[in-house]
């Protein structure tokens, strides 16, 4: 609980981070060179796709792993509820805009019917890091853990 209880005290809300990059009338480039959000660099990538309009991913929380959210294509539509029990929206439909999601925060993503979602992680996989449970998340809120 010791280190929770650091996380807590370091806890930041999600934002929009832009994604830097070169657009011509040919083709667009963006690219990854953020040691400040993640000074080891990401040691995590994946990518989510083919998700049915109606259904959503995400619905869960990270106790340490910090990661940045992207739509390659397509709309994204993230709700997040921190810590601090604030609900924030976001919209994401350009690969030069990023959510930048600490830990501590449940996140919800919908999808529009082609979108396909790029994550980063600043930490490797770790079902341990998940909080999955609502409800439990919901005791974090209120310091009851």
């Amino acid at each position: 609980m010791k280190d929770l209880e650091a996380v807590k005290l370091a806890y930041q809300a999600p934002r929009f981070i832009e994604i830097p990059g070169n657009t011509s009338d040919s083709s667009s480039v963006h690219f990854w060179e953020n040691s400040g959000l993640f000074p080891d660099g990401i040691l995590r990538c994946f990518w989510i796709s083919q998700v049915k309009v109606g259904e959503s991913r995400g619905n869960h929380a990270h106790l340490r792993e910090s990661q940045v959210i992207v739509a390659m294509k397509g709309k994204l539509e993230i709700i997040s509820e921190g810590l601090d029990g604030v609900e924030r929206g976001f919209t994401l439909e350009e690969p030069g805009l990023g959510v930048f999601v600490p830990p501590l925060n449940w996140i919800e993503i919908r999808f529009s019917e082609d979108a396909v979602l790029l994550g980063l992680g600043d930490h490797a996989f770790d079902e341990e890091d998940f909080i999955r449970d609502k409800n439990y998340f919901g005791s974090l809120q209120k310091g009851n853990y």
